[in-house]
């Protein structure tokens, strides 16, 4: 194939006899004539490849980014990375950037979406009760397994119910 017109006439030459194989497909169903399909379009496959490796295609233009460092395809110009971030790296600037958030995070606080349904008279008594004194000293003196589950159903009511 050193003839580039021998090899572009081999290449439409097995193209057409494989689009008249393709068309067959549908309507036979012998062995030897699948066979007979499967290799011409093989020839094809094989034809426009070799084809398409001879030619030489202009170079793709570099991908736009948004990114200064991805734009950058010359290993020089990012100093053999292709994904670092262009510019010396501040540990200053970084330490004021995170302080910045840190301050900003302060005023932030996650409130509970759901309202909490108002507490049954039980549980309202149970809490009148343990906020007495001290609380946790009541909670410790006077432990109560059975009033400990129905605070707990309580809650699950509370909740769920």
């Amino acid at each position: 194939m050193s003839d580039p017109s021998a090899g572009v006439s081999d290449l439409i030459l097995s193209l057409e006899q494989a689009t008249f194989m393709a068309k067959q497909l549908q309507s036979t169903t012998h062995r030897s004539s699948l066979l007979q399909i499967y290799t011409s379009l093989h020839s094809a496959h094989h034809n426009l490849s070799n084809f398409l490796s001879l030619i030489d295609f202009p170079p793709r233009p570099p991908p736009e980014n948004h990114f200064s460092s991805a734009a950058a395809t010359n290993p020089d110009e990012t100093g053999g990375q292709p994904m670092e971030v262009g510019g010396e790296y501040d540990e200053v600037e970084a330490e004021e950037e995170i302080s910045k958030v840190q301050d900003k995070m302060r005023d932030c606080f996650i409130k509970n979406k759901r309202q909490k349904r108002p507490l049954s008279p039980s549980a309202t008594a149970a809490e009148e009760r343990r906020f007495f004194d001290d609380g946790f000293v009541d909670r410790v003196k006077d432990f109560d397994a059975h009033a400990m589950r129905l605070k707990a159903l309580d809650l699950v009511y509370q909740f769920h119910g």
